[in-house]
């Protein structure tokens, strides 16, 4: 079986976003892509998803894109 380090997550919503900080946290390099730059953004600096999921703080292995090709 195949074992993947690098996954892009489309949708930075509530369910994409707890997505990505459950792989993280399985320790994959993960990268979620935005549709709101501002959301990309706040991931990236204060590590928090202000506007889907602002009370959990998300772990440093997570970025984030507004672009959709970065998740190739």
């Amino acid at each position: 079986m195949k074992t993947y380090q690098n996954i892009g997550v489309i949708g930075a919503g509530a369910w994409g976003t707890a997505c990505a900080q459950a792989l993280v946290r399985a320790g994959r390099d993960v990268t979620v892509w935005a549709l709101e730059e501002t959301v990309a953004a706040g991931i990236n600096s204060s590590r928090r998803n202000a506007v889907y999921l602002p009370d959990v703080e998300l772990e440093a292995g997570l970025s984030a894109t507004s672009d959709l090709s970065d998740l190739k």
